[in-house]
């Protein structure tokens, strides 16, 4: 493939190739956050251990955990994926991928993050059991509408809480579901 004509997002993969199913894009910048929170860790860590001042060491520490932690909190974030493919839906919040066929969902609920609304599915198993996973749609583009016309096409027998039906109608006057 012609580096040159390469797609430069999924959307415009997806266009160029509609009959395969591609993960949904972050909805957020990442990178500067990680960049400038480097960039001030280090000169915090290099004032302190420069400075010399009794304490330091702990000091020093202090800027390294906290920098780890929010950089840990970022990666995090980019775990984030949804995958619509027919009938199934693929999400991942943060370690392993799950996949899951529209007629298993049993029920879905909208739960609020910091990021914005995202949405539990209860799904139903081989065994009969009942399983909750998110749909981390809040951290990524198009997330909301993709997987409510997932859940209207393949999932009809889902039941949606109030705020779910409330999205649905909205996404449904702005033009984004049928």
């Amino acid at each position: 493939m012609d580096p040159r004509r390469a797609p430069k997002n999924t959307r415009e993969l997806a266009r160029r190739r509609p009959d395969v199913a591609h993960p949904l894009d972050l909805s957020y910048n990442w990178r500067t956050p990680a960049v400038f929170a480097t960039i001030g860790a280090f000169i915090c860590a290099g004032a302190v251990i420069r400075g010399r001042v009794e304490g330091w060491a702990a000091a020093a520490a202090l800027v390294v955990l906290l920098w780890a932690a929010f950089i840990g909190v970022l990666y995090l974030r980019t775990r984030a994926y949804l995958m619509v493919d027919g009938d199934r839906l693929t999400v991942r919040r943060f370690r392993e991928f799950t996949t899951i066929r529209g007629e298993d969902v049993v029920a879905m609920a909208e739960h609020l993050t910091p990021n914005g609304p995202s949405y539990r599915l209860t799904v139903r198993e081989a065994d009969g059991k009942t399983r909750r996973l998110v749909a981390p749609v809040a951290l990524l583009r198009d997330g909301r509408a993709t997987l409510f016309a997932w859940i209207l096409a393949e999932a009809p027998q889902a039941e949606l809480d109030a705020s779910s039906r409330r999205t649905v109608e909205a996404l449904q006057s702005k033009g984004l579901l049928p």
